[in-house]
């Protein structure tokens, strides 16, 4: 059974919040112009609350720079953060190459992937 998880985690990664090693599993979220290849990370949390808490801030930050609230946009941004918790459970749950939100031809991914842990004093700390 340990050879099984063993050539998963190797193969696949860790799940989030799973280590292994020096890798932990985790999501990443960002936005991307449509038809563009290049991506623009924002976050990588390990946890869901992290998740919410990184996407609520950075949806918050989005309509503070907007002048004009009465846009499209912008209600559906306020739409999102009205019920964030549930659409985050049911995207992650879901098939996550689909965007998050998509805004004016840039789209808010959420996908889930794996980073280098983090270390402070020869400790891993996240």
């Amino acid at each position: 059974m340990w050879l099984k998880d063993l050539l998963r985690k190797l193969t696949k990664g860790p799940d989030v919040g799973e280590t292994f090693r020096d890798y932990i599993g985790c999501y990443f979220y960002g936005t991307e112009v449509s038809g563009s290849d290049q991506p623009e990370y924002v976050g990588a949390p390990a946890t869901l609350e992290q998740l919410e808490a990184g996407v609520r801030s950075y949806l918050e930050d989005f309509l503070s720079t907007q002048h004009d609230r009465s846009t499209p946009a912008v209600h559906t941004v306020q739409v999102v953060l009205a019920d964030l918790p549930q659409r985050l459970r049911a995207h992650v749950q879901s098939d996550m190459t689909l965007p998050f939100i998509a805004l004016d031809g840039t789209e808010m991914f959420i996908r889930k992937g794996i980073r280098q842990r983090r270390k402070e004093n020869g400790k891993f700390v996240e």
